[in-house]
């Protein structure tokens, strides 16, 4: 019995290693080496009571421990789990300009809870609403745009002045 315990506890920490050095990213040797010493960790403490068990619990824990932390020391580990190159500044995507629909008038086609779908200069464009809710189908104006965002308002009317 002790022969099986120590071989489980064994294996485990060669697929364990094998994750870590060998195969990282795949995750199979991972899985059955952390499944070997958990079932060796039981075997351990079931078939040799729990003073073995105990012992075998705790070398398992500061083995696989030790075995990660000299991993992640490792360069090798680093070079394949850390990115090291860098994008170009400004490497992104730039977004639309947005700020000619400034002034536009449009009509919503979902209701604004704030934010929301409408048309603006037949052009169908994510909106949110300056202040609260705008129901579906209501005429509106584009009052602001700030970066992605094109802020609306229900459009009304301007007044005639009366003198």
């Amino acid at each position: 019995m002790v022969t099986l315990v120590v071989l489980l506890l064994v294996a485990g920490l060669i697929f364990l290693a094998a994750e870590l050095f060998i195969l990282p990213g795949f995750g199979i040797a991972g899985i059955l080496g952390l499944l070997f010493l958990i079932g060796g960790s039981v075997a351990a403490w079931t078939w040799l009571g729990s003073g073995w068990g105990g012992l075998a619990v705790l070398i398992t824990l500061i083995s696989a421990i030790t075995l990660v932390i000299w991993a992640f020391r490792s360069r090798g580990i680093k070079q394949r789990l850390i990115l090291s190159t860098q994008l170009k500044a400004g490497g992104g995507t730039a977004s639309a300009d947005l700020t000619d629909f400034v002034g536009k008038t449009g009509k919503t086609k979902s209701d604004l809870r704030p934010a929301g779908i409408a048309v603006v200069d037949e052009r169908r464009v994510d909106v949110v609403s300056e202040g609260g809710f705008i129901a579906k189908a209501t005429k509106i104006t584009v009052v602001a745009v700030d970066g992605p965002r094109i802020i609306v308002a229900p459009f009304e009317r301007p007044e005639k002045e009366t003198i």
